[in-house]
């Protein structure tokens, strides 16, 4: 299964990718186990010393086995300090196979430095929590062959924190060996994304920026004939549309952030977007479990929002709103913003 990067962060200066969990199987005491495709891995290595376990597998890149690259097997991981307890570590071989042999049974997680980078892939089963290996005692646990990517394309164009005019700009970026597509994803940091993962047959692509001053981030990712990512940008790279009259971000005027508010007669109120024909509003009640929505993207004509007195004394509210035009474009956002409600 591939690998695919979901989101990152940055810890003591390396770069943390997560990736999707893979399928894995285990086999007792070395022996093969049953194969339905070429794929399918087998383990003819050693037996596990009694009381231990094995964890084999492999990693590839480009289609070709990814040999020499750092592999960690760390019983517990944390999306801030990374690898923590007890931990395992060895090197893809020549047919980019790796074995940590003798390990305590325990669950682990898996993760592979991308070459000769600072940069790791961690193996998740969601946005920020490490997929768990069930490493069972006397048996082998085999992680099904898996295509890494490296995080080293180039992009051109537009420039690092470069300023913009509104209108059809031209995005580029540096050919990438053995790519045959690309994937683009550029999105203002307030409002509709202008592409989601747009594909790319060439180096550069057009897209029309609305006249809304605005911060942008893109990013890219490369592509094999057979589908499978080869390389991705290391970051977004971000840019700002500037000189127009309407901005992406609504200013909240009221209730001011963390304030204490009397029920009676509380209104929420945000600057007008002379763009915007509607504004939705998100708020949710902090002090409950389960954080119901109050108002679930609550459509108004107005920048303002009064209450009836229906919130409960002594609660934390967050809320933002969203400003949309006529076609129902999300053209602006506010910040989150709370308040709390006076007993």
């Amino acid at each position: 299964m591939i690998w695919k990067r979901i989101g990152w962060l940055v810890l003591v200066g390396t770069a943390v990718f997560f990736l999707a969990a893979c399928q894995s199987e285990t086999i007792e005491n070395g022996s093969s186990p049953s194969v339905s495709t070429a794929e399918k891995l087998k383990y003819t290595g050693p037996k596990p010393e009694k009381g231990t376990s094995n964890v084999y597998g492999k990693i590839t890149w480009n289609g070709a086995p990814a040999e020499g690259l750092d592999m960690l097997l760390c019983q517990d991981f944390s999306s801030f300090s990374g690898c923590q307890g007890q931990e395992y570590a060895v090197q893809t071989q020549a047919d980019g196979s790796y074995t940590f042999a003798n390990v305590v049974p325990g669950t682990y997680a898996l993760s592979v430095r991308v070459f000769d980078s600072d940069d790791w892939l961690y193996v998740t089963s969601g946005i920020l929590s490490a997929a768990d290996y069930e490493v069972v005692v006397g048996e082998t646990l085999i992680v099904e062959s898996q295509s890494i990517f490296k995080l080293d394309l180039e992009l051109l164009k537009p420039n690092q924190d470069a300023e913009l005019k509104s209108g059809e700009r031209t995005f580029q970026w540096q050919a990438y060996e053995s790519a045959a597509y690309y994937q683009i994803y550029l999105t203002p940091f307030e409002g509709d994304a202008i592409f989601v993962n747009e594909k790319v047959d060439g180096t550069e692509i057009k897209a029309s920026l609305p006249p809304i001053n605005c911060e942008y981030r893109w990013s890219l990712e490369a592509f094999n004939a057979n589908g499978i990512k080869i390389a991705e940008t290391s970051d977004y790279w971000e840019f700002t549309v500037g000189g127009e009259e309407s901005s992406c971000h609504l200013t909240i005027e009221a209730p001011e952030d963390g304030a204490a508010v009397d029920a009676q007669g509380m209104i929420l109120a945000w600057t007008t977007h002379p763009d915007a024909a509607v504004y939705k509003i998100l708020m949710w009640d902090d002090s409950v479990e389960d954080r119901p929505h109050i108002l679930d993207f609550y459509e108004v004509q107005e920048s303002r929002f009064a209450f009836n007195g229906d919130l409960t004394p002594g609660h934390r509210y967050v809320w933002s709103v969203y400003a949309y035009d006529a076609d129902g474009n999300e053209i602006a956002a506010s910040e989150i913003h709370d308040f709390t409600v006076t007993p």
